[in-house]
């Protein structure tokens, strides 16, 4: 059967889904995607198929391509999807760093709080909308290297021994290595290695410090810090809100940088002045 060539389905006003996925040079699951979320108009055939009116197409934001005469998408309909599909993708990321905080009694949740702070603090810092979507996934990955560290370990309610803290110090290691063998993660490996240097460069893995540290780095670790110092362990009650920003501010120049520290208790008081 001879294939429909483009210029036939120019000259078509009802398409089915593989026709508008051909001229709008997207896949079909695309097009059904927008069918089923509502926001794409379609009529559904007695045979449970779908056919698209071209102005339905039109109206959701598919303009048209002088320079070959087929159809595109809008540069807003394509950060749309992206950032669709980018949700979906932090989403699903979410939902394994969560089933991975449950191995360690100390740090339900962790993870996502620890995300939720360095993204409103990049926002803060002026940080570029792609720059703080980074930031939520390196925050949300940073403890994944602790996949490869014992439950023994992980799941111990009391203080752990300098042996059992050197093993813990890999998980920046090997969290970089599980995150480098991801194309889209891949840029964010650094920030993972480096969430435990210190400012002054006495932190690990590489002892490296000031700006030599990924800012985002820099941001997680002082977001991980304050919630650790926030969290009800087994050998200590939580550090109330001033007594937490009084130990970061301590450690402004030495652990932190002092910049992030400054825009964090700025954010963390803020936050608190808005809850009474």
């Amino acid at each position: 059967m001879k294939k429909k060539q483009p210029d036939d389905i120019l000259s078509k006003e009802i398409l089915n889904t593989r026709e508008a996925a051909a001229l709008l040079k997207v896949t079909t699951q695309t097009i059904k995607n927008y069918i089923y979320s509502g926001r794409l108009q379609a009529i559904k055939t007695p045979g449970g198929h779908h056919r698209i009116r071209r102005q339905d197409l039109q109206s959701i934001g598919f303009v048209p391509d002088d320079s070959r005469g087929l159809q595109s998408l809008s540069r807003d309909d394509l950060w749309a999807a992206y950032s669709g599909l980018l949700g979906t993708f932090i989403e699903t990321v979410e939902a394994l760093i969560k089933a991975l905080d449950m191995r360690d009694i100390l740090t339900s949740g962790h993870s996502s709080r620890v995300a939720e702070v360095s993204c409103s603090v990049g926002t803060h810092m002026g940080l570029h909308e792609k720059d703080v979507q980074d930031l939520r996934l390196a925050a949300l990955l940073h403890d994944v290297g602790k996949v490869g560290i014992s439950d023994a370990i992980l799941g111990k309610p009391g203080r752990l021994t300098e042996q059992e803290f050197f093993l813990v110090k890999k998980h920046c290691e090997i969290g970089e290595q599980i995150v480098s063998g991801v194309d889209y993660l891949r840029g964010i490996a650094p920030v993972i290695r480096h969430h435990h240097e210190f400012y002054n460069g006495k932190g690990y893995p590489d002892g490296i410090g000031g700006e030599d540290i990924e800012l985002n780095a820099r941001i997680i670790a002082v977001a991980d810090a304050f919630d650790f110092l926030r969290s009800d362990l087994s050998f200590r009650k939580p550090f109330s809100l001033d007594d937490t920003l009084a130990e970061i501010q301590s450690g402004a120049g030495v652990q932190f940088d002092p910049g992030v520290v400054d825009v964090f208790v700025n954010v963390m008081r803020e936050r608190s002045s808005q809850l009474h």
